[in-house]
């Protein structure tokens, strides 16, 4: 009885033992099966690289092109407000000079105290127009410019030298850094200029 009992668990210890060994190689594969899992995870790990990679260009071209459309955005606003407001100054210039003339002449006939009272007000605008990015052209004692200026006069000086701007007839201005109006201005000339002038003209006559 003890024999067939041995026997038995023999049986079995062998039976198990060889199942064990089915399901580890079943488990631990071939070497060739390992290589083809190691690849397909490669590549699968490559291709999420990848994919990662154009959706990282994607993101930063589309930041970029946000960044661009918020640049023009911004420059065609202004451009906007200012070509909006160049009209209005523009109109604006022609009261500020009639405002100038009457506060010069204010202050030969008006008390002191009215006259300060009116040049506040006058001091106000201008502040008003500078805030919108007007400002005067300088222009006397500076070299005439076309860009910024228009000849009004020529005259013989000895106060200034040829080319140079002795006086304004209007006042010229800037909007934005760009010519709103440009000054009206007298340009000195020399005489010997003058004289030069005439004699070619004589001489043209003669002709």
């Amino acid at each position: 009885m003890n024999c067939e009992q041995n026997s038995l668990q023999n049986e079995e210890e062998t039976k198990v033992t060889g199942e064990e060994a089915k399901v580890t190689g079943e488990t631990e594969g071939s070497p060739e099966n390992q290589d083809d899992v190691q690849e397909s995870l490669e590549e699968k790990l490559a291709a999420k690289d990848k994919e990662l990679n154009d959706l990282n260009q994607r993101f930063l071209r589309l930041a970029a092109d946000f960044e661009n459309f918020r640049r023009r955005t911004r420059q065609e606003t202004a451009e906007i407000r200012r070509t909006a407001n160049e009209r209005l100054l523009r109109e604006l210039l022609p009261i500020i000079d009639n405002y100038e003339r009457a506060l010069e002449a204010a202050k030969k006939d008006l008390p002191e105290n009215m006259y300060t009272g009116i040049e506040m007000i006058y001091r106000q605008l201008c502040n008003l127009l500078a805030q919108e990015g007007v400002e005067a052209i300088e222009s006397v004692g500076k070299p005439f410019d076309p860009q910024y200026q228009e000849a009004f006069q020529r005259v013989e000086t000895s106060e200034f030298p040829e080319g140079t701007v002795t006086a304004e007839v209007q006042k010229g201005y800037l909007l934005q850094g760009k010519v709103l109006r440009p000054a009206l201005v007298i340009v000195a000339k020399s005489r010997e200029t003058e004289n030069k002038n005439s004699c070619c003209k004589g001489a043209n006559e003669d002709e």
